[in-house]
């Protein structure tokens, strides 16, 4: 032990004082708190950083400061687990003009059914690509229609756009807002928009941020979840996800809705 503290260039009796002092009432409290942390940052499925864990004890009624959980995160190598983002090129068909984007003229959506937005994404399984069709409220964030498919067409949409109709009965006055994708475009997708009486409001040529909603969710759902799985099939890859969006909808806090849950948010705005 003397060598060892000669080369640490520490005393002996430093080295023992050290080591038999009790710990400061600071660091009982730490790994108390830590295993709060812990509770939460696993309930996340580990996606959380240290601004919603913190948001997240504050709706428990723990007080802590935000930098106080950020530093017992680092010291304990608790870090949101994120994927980096896969980047592809969309081929686009030739889409229907004259479709302006109603978004543009107008104040935020104040209340949900307001607008809607929807958008298709890409999911590898096996060596092969499938896709998901998501319709989301702009208002609360939340999930409301979704499906999947083998086939990149009008019939993907036009399935997750029933099932948001069904759970969420739009007015007259909602608008839908999409992308200038070619299955928004299509024929049997606007017949579906006609008959449940939605306006039609597609995003400007070029300009992803039109419809950044989706784009975030879509970034979301990759990253927390898409990238660390390996699916074998198309059913395993739709069990998997529809667990993500109920987590989505339910538990996730997000920043731009105070760190509330999109079902808590909309509880609120009703």
């Amino acid at each position: 032990m003397a060598a060892l503290c000669r080369k640490l260039g520490v005393s002996r009796g430093g080295f023992y004082a050290w080591r038999n002092r009790q710990d400061s009432q600071r660091r009982v409290e730490d790994r108390q708190l830590l295993a709060e942390i812990l509770s939460v940052f696993k309930s996340s499925r580990e996606t959380y950083g240290y601004p919603r864990v913190h948001a997240a004890l504050k709706a428990q009624g723990i007080v802590c400061g935000r930098h106080r959980v950020a530093r017992i995160m680092r010291e304990n190598s608790l870090k949101a687990r994120m994927a980096r983002r896969f980047k592809y090129h969309r081929h686009r068909e030739h889409l229907f003009a004259g479709t302006p984007n109603l978004l543009l003229n107008r104040p935020p959506a104040n209340a949900p059914n307001q607008v809607w937005v929807g958008d298709v994404s890409y999911i590898r399984v096996r060596r092969k690509w499938s896709y998901i069709g998501i319709v989301m409220d702009h208002y609360t964030r939340k999930v409301i229609g979704w499906s999947f498919s083998e086939r990149h067409d009008a019939a993907l949409a036009r399935e997750a756009l029933l099932m948001a109709v069904q759970s969420s009965p739009p007015s007259h006055q909602t608008i839908f807002h999409s992308d200038q994708g070619s299955e928004y475009a299509s024929k049997e997708y606007r017949m579906a928009l006609e008959e449940a009486g939605l306006r039609v409001s597609m995003s400007r040529k070029g300009h992803c941020w039109d419809n950044a909603h989706m784009e975030s969710f879509f970034g979301s759902l990759k990253t927390e979840m898409v990238y660390f799985q390996k699916f074998t099939r198309l059913e395993e890859a739709v069990a998997y996800i529809t667990d993500y969006i109920r987590f989505y909808n339910c538990q996730r806090l997000h920043s731009s809705l105070g760190y509330r849950s999109p079902t808590e948010f909309e509880v609120i705005a009703a």
